[in-house]
């Protein structure tokens, strides 16, 4: 394994992270990735946050090759237009973003975007954390949303971001029948230190090592605090499963060349 593979960075244009006091610059990110051992990260944008467009995020990208540029989009408009735009400019993948762009996992929208991504071929980095105010709660469970735009178009290339959240025991079990699903688990990995998640978080790693990525979800989370624990939650596994988890799965999963020495 060359170093760990981070799925989910956030740099964004302004440098800022919705006013709160954390660097989401280009440097501090491409700084401590490298100083914890991480020899490639998903710089993921946010449509409409922090003045995110397409061709200024991946000319920012472009200086630092450990940077795997995935663009933000709202699943709205002419969506196989965009995302053949977006994958001429160079971007490897799409991050939907349901709570920021507004949609629920069951609208029609998602499975709209799930067809616009296979047509150009693009991966779909889908968030899976669905939680908030009572006002702004799912109607549905989020699982069945997933499910039935899945079964609209079930060759999608997914990354399910943050694995389902709490739910993650039952998102594996729909990844586990799904190979062209990857289980990320970036974010819970985190949230739920020392709660019973910990043993679920530490099965998947283990008895699902083929189909599961992690990340850091930076600026939330610094590299060095997520190389902590995920030390942690893989220190029983042999070092083909640690690097399957660490790197291997998502590189060959975006069809990535390895990365120089």
């Amino acid at each position: 394994m060359s170093g760990l593979f981070d799925s989910l960075s956030h740099p964004t244009l302004s440098g800022r992270w919705f006013a709160r006091d954390l660097d989401a610059g280009w440097q501090a990110l491409v700084k401590r990735l490298r100083e914890s051992g991480y020899s490639r990260a998903c710089a993921v944008g946010l449509a409409g946050v922090e003045g995110y467009e397409h061709e200024a995020f991946i000319e920012a990208c472009r200086p630092y090759a450990e940077l795997v540029p995935i663009a933000g989009i709202d699943p709205r408009g002419d969506l196989v237009a965009e995302l053949r735009r977006v994958k001429q400019l160079g971007f490897s993948g799409i991050k939907l973003h349901p709570r920021l762009s507004a949609f629920a996992m069951g609208d029609d929208c998602l499975i709209e975007a799930f067809r616009a991504a296979r047509a150009v071929d693009l991966p779909v980095f889908l968030c899976t954390y669905c939680h908030g105010p009572v006002e702004r709660a799912p109607l549905e469970d989020p699982l069945y949303g997933l499910a039935r735009a899945l079964r609209a178009v079930p060759d999608i290339r997914l990354v399910l971001l943050h694995g389902g959240d709490v739910e993650l025991m039952r998102y594996m079990q729909l990844v586990r029948h799904s190979p062209n699903i990857l289980i990320d688990l970036s974010f819970t990995m985190m949230k739920y230190t020392g709660s019973s998640l910990d043993l679920d978080l530490a099965y998947v790693m283990r008895g699902f090592n083929r189909r599961t990525c992690f990340g850091v979800d930076h600026p939330e989370y610094t590299h060095a605090e997520v190389r902590t624990r995920f030390d942690a939650l893989s220190a029983g596994l042999s070092p083909e499963e640690r690097a399957n988890v660490g790197f291997n799965n998502l590189s060959r999963f975006l069809r990535l060349p390895e990365p120089a020495e």
